[in-house]
């Protein structure tokens, strides 16, 4: 038979053992919040460098003086007549098919290239990322834009807005952004910045 003092004790341990039961569940609630919270904040932290590598990019892209027919073929003319024969030059290419591409040339002619520290084999690749190779490439953009300046574009000629920073005494395109236009889907964009130019005696 239990005693009338064992049962008056039993509310008072159940609710003890409430209380420890609440007390150990506030610290695992106040861990999920403070995880939730934590998170919430990288989160938030990580889309800002986001949003400022993005504000970075495009105010570094808008930097670059407009590239005009005129100002490219200045810069052609400067290389042909001060380039050297032999060099080492880098290139950092940014857009859809992102690369650093590598080429020493000796007298004119590609001695080595690689892409991405892998050997490029195929000339055609090859000669891309001689100074030469760059000035063929802006070249092309070059002709489609006097197209449209002179109204002899068709339905098949890209349009095209070209930025470039070309250096002042050899010519050599140390920068260049290209960007198509077009009337369906986004924009194209591709930059290149010469990250390395050696001359080699």
């Amino acid at each position: 038979m239990n005693s009338p003092h064992a049962a008056s004790r039993l509310p008072s341990q159940q609710a003890e053992n409430e209380s420890l039961t609440t007390n150990a569940a506030e610290p695992s609630q106040r861990m999920r919040r403070i995880t939730a919270y934590t998170t919430a904040g990288l989160l938030g932290v990580v889309a800002g460098i986001v949003a400022l590598l993005a504000v970075v990019v495009s105010r570094h892209q808008q930097s670059l003086p407009k590239l005009t027919p005129e100002r490219f073929y200045e810069a052609k003319a400067r290389w042909e007549e001060r380039s050297p024969s032999s060099y080492d030059i880098q290139v950092v290419v940014s857009g859809r098919q992102a690369a650093v591409y590598y080429a020493e040339v000796r007298d004119g002619e590609v001695f080595a290239a690689t892409r991405d520290g892998e050997v490029l084999s195929r000339l055609r690749t090859v000669d891309t990322w001689t100074v030469p190779g760059m000035f063929t490439t802006i070249q092309s953009d070059v002709v489609n834009v006097e197209r449209h300046l002179a109204g002899t574009a068709d339905q098949n000629t890209p349009q095209v807005l070209l930025r470039g920073y070309f250096d002042e005494q050899t010519g050599l395109p140390l920068r260049y952004h290209r960007t198509e236009l077009r009337k369906w889907g986004p924009n194209v964009e591709v930059m290149w910045e010469v990250t390395k130019f050696e001359i080699v005696p």
